[in-house]
């Protein structure tokens, strides 16, 4: 009746719940959580006009430095808004503001590169570090190209495949996409792109297959993609006090998208707290602490079918870890403490585990016959099972098994002992408690027939001795236990033969 531990550790991807504003909830006190909060609150930014669906070159910025984690009075935060604005200044020269739109979109990306961009670098994410150093990515860099293409006026949007991120323009219609990790990535494929061929090579060159399954995504999706690098880069290294409160701003700012891509990020979420919470603890206590954080979380944000799949799982995780160190008085707390988050599928399974629980703590040491008592015990329709919560007839069942296994325990027993009779007695005994137990059934006849056996080789020994007398007696006794037996019947009439009686 081992029970296996679940492990329920996920692939670092990103999905989040609906909210219902900034209320605080309560955490367990006994170990230092992961905040549940979020690292901001996107729709604070925007009071009292709301979320807008298109960001500013300012609130794309904005965005990218939160996502950062830079706060607005820090020295970097307000440095980058600094760098920004020189930026600003040389954007809006009326050398590159009097350009056909193409030209323009094109410029700025020279522009960047000039000025801002200096090395590929594929875990450099930030916004603010792309200024001060010059590292980037194909994160960092569309958002950089992004900011400073509104600043240009340009209708510019975010484009996201499972690998890449990169920008288009639109400009009279026409959607024309720009690979941002190269100087000569606007419009990738036109004649200055092959004419530069060697000169690109000296740059990041994307891999075709990343642009394949490619979305647009609104601009508060697009600017989060920092968070979700970074969340990435914290469950890589288990620190969930950095993701989870970066994860929960990222998801707030588009919790009122309906799109696949919005549903991603509520998965990615979502995953956070489900790879916290099964990280494998020292002790079943240590991880009944962990699923109150857990919980706070799934009433923080709501439930999910990953999140309901995960506290299955985590549950019944708790209840494996208590089985292992017989701890029932833990796992009852737990289930009585959790039980409602538990699916109504599983129920019936997790109320078994803690009867397993129950019966292998209690039972530890005693002898099969103390078990047995103490199980036949449980089973008292107004004590036992009755009083601990467990009375539903899967709970029953499962206690059943454990008294059928006891009294298998104690037959086996008394057959490797070769005390067939007494085992066949006790058979009886048990039959009339479990009058459909096969297993015990069997054990019977297994008695019986070794029995016979018995009284047989015995009554054949005195006979073929001549002892008549003694063969005889072995016979009667046998036939007063077994009066219908064929065996010893028949011994009994070819004792009469011989005896000449």
């Amino acid at each position: 009746m081992k029970r296996a531990l679940i492990h329920f550790l996920s692939a670092v991807l990103f999905l989040f719940i609906g909210i219902t504003g900034p209320e605080l909830y309560a955490l367990p006190q006994q170990q230092d959580f992961p905040s549940i909060e979020p690292l901001f609150i996107p729709q604070e930014l925007f009071i009292p006009t709301g979320m807008p669906t298109v960001f500013s070159a300012d609130e794309v910025v904005q965005f990218s430095l939160l996502y950062s984690e830079l706060t607005p009075d820090s020295a970097a935060y307000n440095k980058t808004i600094k760098k920004f604005e020189a930026l600003r200044e040389k954007i809006t020269d009326p050398e590159i503001m009097s350009l056909a739109e193409e030209d323009r979109g094109r410029a700025i990306l020279k522009l960047l590169y000039r000025e801002v961009l200096k090395k590929y670098v594929s875990g450099q994410t930030r916004f603010d570090v792309a200024f001060e150093t010059g590292n980037y990515n194909c994160v960092s860099s569309a958002l950089v190209y992004m900011a400073a293409a509104k600043v240009a006026g340009l209708d510019v949007r975010g484009q996201k495949t499972p690998s890449h991120a990169f920008c288009s323009v639109y400009i009279s219609g026409k959607k024309i996409d720009v690979e941002t990790t190269n100087p000569y990535g606007f419009n990738p494929g036109n004649k200055e792109a092959i004419e530069k061929e060697n000169e690109i090579k000296g740059y990041y060159v994307v891999p075709k297959n990343y642009y394949s399954n490619r979305r647009e995504e609104s601009d508060a999706l697009f600017t989060g993609l920092i968070a979700g690098n970074l969340c990435s880069e914290y469950v890589e290294k288990d620190d969930y006090k950095k993701a989870v409160p970066l994860g929960a701003a990222r998801f707030m700012a588009i919790m009122n998208e309906k799109s696949k891509s919005a549903n991603d990020v509520r998965k990615e979420f979502d995953i956070l707290a489900a790879n916290f919470v099964n990280i494998i603890p020292d002790s079943a206590s240590d991880f009944y602490e962990k699923l109150g954080w857990y919980f706070s979380f799934i009433d923080r944000w709501d439930m999910t079918v990953f999140l309901q799949n995960n506290a299955d799982n985590a549950i019944n995780n708790l209840l494996v870890l208590s089985y292992e160190e017989n701890n029932y008085e833990l796992a009852n707390k737990g289930w009585q403490k959790y039980k409602s988050y538990v699916s109504v599928r599983r129920i019936a399974d997790m109320e078994e585990m803690l009867v397993d629980i129950l019966v292998k703590a209690s039972t530890k040491g005693l002898a099969p016959d103390q078990q047995l008592a103490f199980i036949k015990n449980e089973l008292d329709e107004k004590e036992g099972l009755a009083k601990r919560d467990l009375s539903s007839e899967a709970a029953r069942k499962r206690l059943l098994l454990h008294y059928e296994n006891s009294w298998l325990i104690i037959l086996n027993g008394l057959m490797n002992e070769h005390k067939f009779l007494e085992g066949y007695k006790r058979t009886g005994q048990a039959l009339s408690e479990l009058p459909n137990s096969n297993k015990i059934k069997s054990m019977q006849k297994s008695f019986y027939n070794n029995c016979i056996a018995d009284i047989h080789n015995n009554f054949a020994s005195k006979a073929n001795a001549r002892k008549f007398e003694e063969a005889r007696q072995i016979l009667q006794e046998g036939l007063e236990i077994f009066p219908s037996d064929r065996t010893l019947n028949n011994d009994w009439s070819r004792l009469k033969k011989i005896a000449g009686e």
